[in-house]
């Protein structure tokens, strides 16, 4: 046999078998989809999962309840909608969401938590920022349905996605897209004229005094970027390794019925904690009502 025909008939069986593993990830990614949701949703929620808390890494944070007066924050503390939290000079602050989703806080950043409403038909959080940067991480497995951050040029909209917002202090707005889509509108008057969606790997600049069409840009990775880039790699394997204690009752059994491989079911598991996986068609109603009636 020539070494062309050998090469052809290897690039075939790799071909076939590359096929046959994707034919059978298809089969199985219902069954453990629906899994993982079971898993997932029946897990007890504790109240400190619901409201958000603040983490001070370090420097110094203020916090003002329903417009009244500064008050000094401490790490640990719950939040609550209409709170504001602004960080100072130095400072490095996170907000945790429903545990697995965050907003990390820059110095000179000023946040307000407009909307935090957790309801059978959807869990909706709306975040306005003023001032700085923030870096937000929004988690599918969290149950966040929609999240939304506003600017006073701009309106950030996601599902479950990782993107930097940095407002200047021109009132020019960044926003830098990591993973995942986010839908950004430029707003005129606090009405929204033209949005545009912005995928991982992409930024673009809204300035309110520029006529110019919108500019979608490579993102710069910069040393705020680089350190959040680092430490939600750290909280995803975290992420994953609970769960995957979580299923380590069922893995046996997934891996010799349906003879999965701990790539494949590796790659299921990272396809559902990055939001590639939704809920089959083919879901049980009980399951669906679990799911929309929590």
């Amino acid at each position: 046999m020539s070494e062309k025909s050998e090469n052809n008939e290897t690039m075939s069986t790799k071909k076939t078998k590359t096929t046959s593993t994707k034919q059978k990830l298809l089969i199985i990614i219902p069954i453990i989809a629906i899994l993982l949701i079971l898993v997932i949703v029946l897990l007890p929620q504790t109240t400190d999962s619901v409201s958000p808390q603040l983490v001070i890494d370090y420097g110094t944070v203020e916090i003002q309840h329903n417009n009244g007066v500064w008050e000094p924050a401490t790490s640990g503390m719950l939040l609550y909608q209409s709170d504001t939290i602004r960080t100072g000079e130095q400072t490095y602050a996170s907000i945790i969401l429903f545990k697995n989703s965050i907003i990390r806080l820059d110095s000179n950043t000023q946040v307000f938590i407009k909307e935090l409403i957790q309801e059978a038909a959807a869990t909706n959080v709306t975040i306005e920022q003023e001032t700085g940067r923030t870096w937000n991480t929004i988690q599918k497995i969290s149950g966040i349905d929609n999240y939304e951050v506003q600017t006073p040029t701009t309106v950030a909209s996601v599902r479950g996605t990782t993107f930097d917002v940095n407002v200047t202090e021109q009132g020019v707005t960044n926003i830098s897209v990591l993973n995942g889509n986010v839908n950004v509108s430029k707003l005129e008057n606090g009405t929204i004229i033209i949005s545009i969606p912005v995928k991982g790997n992409e930024s673009i600049v809204i300035d309110p005094k520029s006529s110019k069409p919108l500019k979608k840009d490579p993102v710069v990775k910069d040393e705020w970027i680089r350190r959040n880039l680092g430490e939600d790699d750290v909280l995803y394997q975290k992420i994953k390794t609970e769960l995957y204690e979580r299923l380590e009752d069922y893995i046996p059994e997934l891996k010799d019925r349906y003879g999965m491989s701990d790539e494949e079911l590796e790659i299921l598991i990272d396809g559902y904690l990055q939001g590639e996986i939704d809920l089959p068609p083919e879901t049980p109603n009980w399951i669906r009502d679990i799911i929309e009636n929590p």
